[in-house]
Order: structure tokens, then C-alpha cells, then sequence
């Protein structure tokens, strides 16, 4: 009987292909958490601006129904009173509808509601 001294063909090219899945899976990894992280970094933008612009109108009621935020100008908001009914009373509110329009962003628009009473 013979003795080998290398790998078959079959072998290389076995091998060859898991290292090609292997690598393709990794790149694929690589993307997916990049993008992942840009989405959390729109939102966590969303939500500082969001909690900023709910401060100011907690200490300022008169503070305007729209507008941009002044440290970044992709973040809007637009106000809608809104009032529930409970009981015999009407509870009255401000609806605040804060946006974050980020062009390089796959998702383009985000959307956060938060609410302010009077």
C-alpha cells in the first residue's frame, strides 16, 4: 500500500469552500452589526433630543408648537393639544411629535411621541 504525502484535490477544494463560507459569513457579520450600530445611534439622538425638547417645554410653556432643535438641525417637532376626558374633569395635554430626518440613515425618518401636560 502507498502512503500519501499531500491532500487530494477533493481535500483542497473542500476546504477551500468552508473557508469561503466562513469568510463570506464573517463580512456578512461585520455589515449587519455596522448597520446595527448606526440605527442605535439614530435613536439614541432621538431620544436625547427628545428628552431636551421635553424639558424645555416643562419649563417654559410658552414655548413655540414647532421648530428645529438648536443642536441639531435634523431633529423637528410639531405640537397637538389633546385633551382625555376622565371623570368630570378634561385632562389637557401636548402631544409633541419629535423627528429625526437623517438623510445618511437606511430608515431615512424616525418618530418619537412624547407628551407634555400644561
Amino acid at each position: 500500500m502507498r502512503e500519501h504525502k499531500g491532500f487530494t484535490l477533493t481535500e483542497v477544494l473542500v476546504a477551500i469552500a468552508v473557508a469561503g463560507l466562513v469568510i463570506t459569513a464573517g463580512f456578512r457579520l461585520i455589515a449587519m452589526s455596522s448597520r446595527l450600530m448606526g440605527e442605535v445611534e439614530a435613536e439614541r439622538e432621538l431620544v436625547t433630543a427628545a428628552q431636551r425638547i421635553w424639558l424645555k417645554y416643562r419649563l417654559d410653556p410658552r414655548m413655540p408648537d414647532s421648530g428645529k432643535d438648536e443642536e441639531n438641525e435634523n431633529i423637528t417637532w410639531k405640537t397637538e393639544n389633546t385633551s382625555i376626558p376622565v371623570a368630570d374633569y378634561e385632562l389637557t395635554f401636548k402631544r409633541v411629535i419629535v423627528t429625526l430626518n437623517s438623510p445618511g440613515n437606511q430608515s431615512g425618518q424616525r418618530s418619537m411621541v412624547i407628551y407634555v401636560s400644561d
